[in-house]
């Protein structure tokens, strides 16, 4: 039988006349996933959309060789998913090569599939490129943020109005390595949706204290994030 392509063929030619355009530098896409066996199922390890997750990821790699993707298995190899910081699967990592220690600010937790595969794109053209979607104003802002930053954007696949707050976030991370930014495919995660109280998408959380839900613009985004980043000057 043979294997139904996720990405349709017509796409793949845009996207590979896209990429040879585009990218400039090799990129690493990391993916965590689950290899699941016929003869053995352990209660709590399965993963509906990691197979699909990693079909995904393998066509969208073929397109271009400066796309390195490596797969790992997040419970055979637990000590890389903890390296990563990864917590759940399937999730996808994005990083320059030479990233080093910051190689984990950048994730997608859940397929990115429908209106989420533009946003995947966008990420991989930005860290290629080395050029950011940011305005040169926030660019400059985000260098002031000196504690800890953890954005969570909840999406789904059918929102088009999510990819562009998914981006934002992640160009965001890219910008200092106190900021990490993940955008969570919920439907794949509903104890998370229950957990932050999730009702529609996008839904924004950051350093668990902020909230809003809807679509946010860069400067209402840097506003939140650089009070959640910024130290406080102490007071004589």
């Amino acid at each position: 039988m043979v294997q139904q392509s996720m990405i349709p063929d017509q796409d793949k030619s845009q996207l590979k006349r896209t990429f040879r355009k585009d990218l400039k530098s090799g990129i690493a896409v990391t993916l965590f996933t689950h290899k699941t066996s016929s003869l053995l199922t352990v209660p709590g390890r399965d993963c509906r959309y990691c197979p699909q997750t990693e079909q995904l990821m393998a066509e969208l790699a073929s397109l271009s060789p400066k796309i390195e993707l490596e797969t790992v298995d997040f419970y055979q190899d637990p000590e890389t998913a903890q390296d990563y910081a990864v917590s759940r699967i399937p999730a996808i990592v994005l990083a320059a090569p030479d990233a080093g220690s910051t190689r984990s600010r950048v994730k997608f937790y859940g397929i990115p599939s429908g209106y989420l595969t533009s946003a995947l794109v966008e990420d991989i053209k930005t860290i290629s490129r080395r050029v950011s979607p940011l305005s040169t104003e926030s660019r400059k802002q985000l260098r002031r943020v000196n504690r800890s930053v953890h954005i969570q954007v909840f999406v789904t696949p059918t929102d088009p109005t999510c990819p562009e707050l998914a981006r934002l976030a992640h160009a965001m991370a890219l910008e200092n390595s106190n900021i990490k930014s993940d955008v969570v495919e919920i439907q794949e995660f509903p104890t998370m949706a229950q957990t932050y109280g999730v009702r529609s998408v996008p839904f924004t959380v950051i350093n668990e204290q902020y909230r809003f839900a809807g679509p946010a613009t860069e400067p209402q985004l840097l506003e939140t994030v650089l009070q959640a980043g910024i130290e406080p000057e102490a007071v004589p």
